[in-house]
């Protein structure tokens, strides 16, 4: 059978215990509390890379509005004055080929 003095530590042994049982706990929660501290600041990082590219996105899309229309009516101002030059120049080979008949 067991004896009861090793069933029963003695009041010195649990003191001891005690204190270890505690600074491991204490240790291991400042170790917690340091890597959540260093999240909360990552995360802080981010939060402000995330608004600034939020800036910057809203900023390039009103810009992009601004310049829309102007770049649409010189793309059509383009396309007119191409059509003009095809006119012009099915007229020219007609006549070139009208006067310059190959024999």
């Amino acid at each position: 059978m067991i004896e009861l003095t090793k069933a029963n530590p003695d009041v010195e042994t649990l003191k001891l215990t005690l204190w270890a049982a505690g600074g491991i706990i204490a240790l291991l929660l400042a170790v917690v509390a340091y890597f959540l501290k260093r999240q909360i600041a990552v995360s802080e990082i981010l939060t402000r890379a995330v608004n600034n590219l939020t800036t910057a996105v809203t900023v390039l899309e009103s810009q992009q509005k601004d310049r829309h229309p102007v770049i649409e009516r010189r793309l059509n101002a383009h396309a007119k004055r191409l059509d003009e030059h095809d006119v012009r120049i099915a007229r020219v080979e007609t006549t070139c080929s009208l006067n310059h008949k190959k024999k």
